[in-house]
């Protein structure tokens, strides 16, 4: 079996290559020979939603990967399902890059919207799975019903972003920023 640090140590791995992958759509439109000042600003202004699209899917990798972290460093030993839980969720992060790119070249439409939310909802319900799996099915961690219920929230949310993407994109966009924002606030409460 492998051992967690290998684990760990992989899903680090496909995590970075996940966001270069992102940062390789980060490129600004090549300026035809006699530009102009317009050009130039009509240029920055295309990468706009590339950025934006980039910075929200960064932020939530960096969130699930910290959380990855955490939860890694709790378990003592890995087991045959743990390894396939987490392998789930690597498969569902390395969907990432597709919407991100798709939502960036299409910001308002309701199918990139919901492209995006599903593989936000894939990437939720999987690290869902995952937790739920070492707390309670490998009872490799103690229960936490804040965090559980936390996960499931989010996991949720996710969903009705696929479902709210055709009523009104601004509410998905209300849950995708939200939820990143969610799971900095308890850090913060907790300092004060």
């Amino acid at each position: 079996m492998l051992s967690k640090n290998r684990i760990e140590a992989f899903s680090d791995g496909v995590i970075a290559i996940i966001i270069t992958i992102m940062a390789f759509d980060l490129k600004i439109t090549e300026l035809s020979p006699g530009f102009s000042d317009q050009d130039v600003w009509n240029a920055l202004r295309m990468v706009v939603p590339k950025v934006l699209s980039y910075i929200l899917s960064f932020m939530v990798l960096a969130i699930m990967w910290l959380n990855h972290h955490v939860l890694f460093e709790r378990i003592p030993h890995s087991t045959p399902r743990l390894v396939w839980y987490n392998m789930f969720l690597l498969f569902a992060m390395s969907l990432i890059p597709m919407p991100t790119h798709f939502l960036a070249a299409h910001p308002f439409l309701p199918q990139a919207v919901m492209f995006y939310g599903l593989v936000m909802f894939l990437n939720a319900f999987g690290f869902l799975l995952l937790r739920r799996y070492a707390a309670i099915e490998g009872q490799l961690i103690p229960y936490s019903a804040v965090v559980h219920r936390s996960n499931v929230v989010s996991t949720l949310l996710y969903l009705s972003s696929v479902l709210l993407a055709f009523v009104s994109v601004y509410l998905s966009f209300i849950i995708f920023i939200g939820i990143p924002v969610w799971y900095f606030l308890p850090e913060r409460l907790s300092r004060r």
